[in-house]
């Protein structure tokens, strides 16, 4: 498949964990060395014992929503998103897809293939990013390229894109409201829609039927 094809097409999943998962086995596919490029972890703390507590490497397993990976796999070509606002005047928002063009120790070289300044050549340094994730007992900092792959993406983080083509891959149903609206209403044209349900006790294939199902979520507080 064309790279050209390739910015048009994602793939969804509900969670973090396993679009990191996903992303890696594509990457592994296409043509080309691997680079990766390792993230230097540290905290904020309170308390000098903390230091002890979560050592480098217990950081380094971390992947909060809406960070990069310490391993960043990339190669030349391969399809990411921005995680922060650089440059919206350039297009360089959260949110943002880009071709790699070029792999350097302390900069990467992209082409914008959102909407926004489509085609744009910009390039990207490590800077230091911390996660909005209040479950976590200390502040992670990381500093790393704020990139990740985007062949595939969690549900939340596509909201308000569109696509030419989008398949949906629930190992596990959506677990907030308005996630499933989401990630139906990703691509252009509803027959461009494939979905994939993980058989489980609430969702799978209907017995004697050719119908799937899968659990969706509703706050009707919201109403």
């Amino acid at each position: 498949m064309e790279v050209k094809q390739l910015e048009t097409r994602v793939s969804l999943a509900p969670t973090n964990k396993k679009i990191l998962e996903m992303n890696r086995l594509i990457i592994k596919k296409l043509q080309g060395e691997p680079h990766i490029f390792y993230s230097s972890d540290s905290i904020i703390f309170e308390d000098q014992n903390d230091l002890q507590n979560y050592p480098p490497e217990f950081l380094h397993d971390l992947t909060p929503s809406g960070m990069p990976p310490h391993a960043l796999m990339l190669k030349k070509g391969v399809i990411v998103m921005l995680l922060r606002n650089l440059n919206p005047k350039q297009g360089l928002c959260n949110g943002t897809r880009l071709s790699i063009t070029g792999l350097h120790e302390n900069f990467i070289s992209a082409k914008i293939v959102s909407k926004c300044n489509r085609g744009g050549v910009v390039f990207l340094p490590r800077i230091e990013l911390t996660p909005n994730d209040v479950n976590l007992p200390f502040v992670l900092k990381r500093r790393q390229f704020p990139l990740i792959p985007a062949y595939a993406m969690t549900i939340n983080k596509s909201q308000g894109q569109t696509f030419d083509h989008d398949g949906i891959y629930f190992d596990e149903p959506v677990f907030s409201h308005g996630q499933l609206y989401v990630a139906l209403l990703r691509s252009r044209n509803p027959n461009h829609v494939k979905i994939y349900t993980k058989t489980s006790e609430v969702q799978g294939k209907l017995l004697n039927i050719e119908k799937y199902f899968t659990r969706d979520v509703v706050y009707q507080e919201v109403f």
